[in-house]
C-alpha cells in the first residue's frame, strides 16, 4: 500500500513538472503549419485541445458539498497529436499538455457544486465555469458503495492565432476509502475553434469535433485536507495521463 500510495504521489508531481515543458510552446508553429495546411487538420486539432480540457473535469465521483469547497491544479498530458492533427504533427510536437487552476464550492438546496477554472499563459488561456451534481453519495455505512456524479463544464479558448469554445458532459465513480480513492469515469467534449490573425487565406477557417474519452486512476491524501492523483484517459483513441494537486474542505 505505501508502494502504492508513494507511486501516485511521484507521478503526480513528475507530471506537474512535466507539463511545463510539454506546454512550454506546442501551439507556436500554430501560424506557419496552419497556413501549409489550409483547412486540413483543423478538426483534428480541435479534438486535441478539446481533449486535454476534458480531460481535467474530474479526479473523483464524489461531490464537494455544502459548505465545503476545494481549490487546487489539474493537469492533462497527451502522448502525442492525434492522427489527422497533420498542424502538430508537421510542427514536429510530441506530448504535450496543459494545467489548470481550479476551484470549486458546494451550494445549499440544490446539493451540486459549482467551479471556476483557468490559465493564461504565452498568448493562450482559458475562462471555465461548471456544475458537479451526486447522483449517489456514500456514507460510513456504504463506503464500500462507489459516489457517483455528473458534470458539465462550458470553457473560452483564446489564443493569438485561433479562439473558440468547449463543452464537456461527464459521469464519474469513486470509492470513498481511506488513504487511496480509486475512480472511473468517461467524458464527452465538443470543441469549436477559428483561425484568427495569420492571413486572409486562412482567417475564418473552423475546427469543429465531437469526441469521448475513458478515465481510470486514483487519489491518494497523504495528509488530512491535501490530495494528489493520478490517472490514465484514452482520449479518442490516443493515450494520456491526467494528474492533479490541491486542498478539500
Amino acid at each position: 500500500m505505501r508502494k502504492t500510495s508513494m507511486a501516485i504521489v511521484f507521478a503526480a508531481l513528475a507530471a506537474v513538472s512535466l507539463t511545463n515543458i510539454a506546454w512550454a510552446g506546442p501551439f507556436e508553429d500554430f501560424k506557419t503549419q496552419v497556413i501549409a495546411a489550409a483547412s486540413q487538420g483543423m478538426d483534428a486539432f480541435a479534438a486535441d485541445v478539446g481533449g486535454l480540457l476534458g480531460g481535467t473535469d474530474f479526479s473523483s465521483g464524489r461531490t464537494v458539498g455544502f459548505p465545503g469547497f476545494d481549490v487546487g491544479l489539474a493537469g492533462m498530458v497527451q502522448t502525442k497529436p492525434g492522427s489527422g492533427n497533420i498542424i502538430l504533427k508537421n510542427a514536429d510536437v510530441d506530448a504535450f499538455g496543459i494545467m489548470l487552476g481550479q476551484a470549486s464550492v458546494g451550494i445549499p438546496v440544490v446539493g451540486a457544486d459549482v467551479a471556476l477554472r483557468g490559465i493564461s499563459y504565452s498568448g493562450f488561456s482559458i475562462v471555465g465555469f461548471g456544475a458537479r451534481y451526486p447522483v449517489f453519495k456514500s456514507g460510513t455505512l456504504t463506503m464500500f458503495i462507489p459516489d457517483v456524479a455528473v458534470s458539465a463544464y462550458y470553457d473560452l479558448i483564446n489564443y493569438t492565432y485561433f479562439s473558440g469554445s468547449h463543452i464537456s458532459f461527464d459521469a464519474s465513480a469513486s470509492f470513498n476509502i481511506p488513504i487511496i480513492k480509486p475512480f472511473v469515469g468517461v467524458g464527452y467534449d465538443k470543441t469549436s475553434l477559428e483561425v484568427k490573425g495569420v492571413s486572409a487565406l486562412v482567417n475564418g477557417i473552423e475546427g469543429k469535433s465531437s469526441k469521448t474519452r475513458l478515465t481510470v486512476g486514483a487519489k491518494l491524501i497523504p495528509f488530512p485536507f491535501l490530495y494528489v492523483y493520478g490517472a490514465y484517459t484514452l482520449l479518442h483513441g490516443n493515450t494520456g495521463m491526467n494528474f492533479g494537486l490541491g486542498a478539500r474542505f
